[in-house]
């Protein structure tokens, strides 16, 4: 197994006709493998970028300037999970150039006032697309039994 964690060898960025920029497979990766893993300043001010690592604390992914893990995509159906709070790991397997994306609520209890409810309208169009972006206070039940395994680890405590 490769233990390749330098991001701009696993992943790129480009423009979607959806959503603007995505994040894609620069090769294929076995379920479990280590995609990325996301980095950036420690902030405590929540922002649409930001990604949860604690209750108070979060990554800005918007910096240093060109940062890739920015354009870490929302999906419904993900073949991303996230360990130990900054590992994005393969769910599945994927194949290389495929999009890769996280379930927002894999990564956040809930959100605050650094989203609207008009940004948080989805855009995925997978086949069980839930409508909203989501978090993991609002995931059903069957959805956190299935993700068990791949959520923030500080979401580990949070009521079902």
């Amino acid at each position: 197994m490769q233990n390749n964690y330098q991001i701009e060898n696993n992943i790129y960025a480009k423009e979607t006709s959806k959503y603007g920029k995505s994040l894609f497979a620069k090769r294929d990766f076995k379920k479990d493998e280590v995609v990325f893993v996301v980095f950036g300043p420690i902030v405590k001010e929540a922002t649409i970028y930001t990604i949860p690592i604690s209750e108070e604390l979060k990554i800005d992914p918007t910096k240093p300037k060109g940062n890739l893990c920015q354009y870490i995509c929302h999906s419904c159906d993900p073949n991303l999970g996230i360990k130990n709070r900054t590992f994005f790991v393969a769910i599945r397997n994927i194949k290389k150039d495929e999009e890769v994306n996280v379930d927002y609520g894999m990564l956040g209890y809930e959100y605050g006032n650094e989203i609207t409810e008009e940004e948080r309208v989805c855009k995925c169009s997978s086949l069980i697309c839930r409508g909203k972006l989501g978090c993991y206070k609002e995931l059903p039940n069957e959805i956190k039994e299935k993700y068990m395994g791949y959520i923030s680890d500080y979401l580990v405590g949070y009521p079902h």
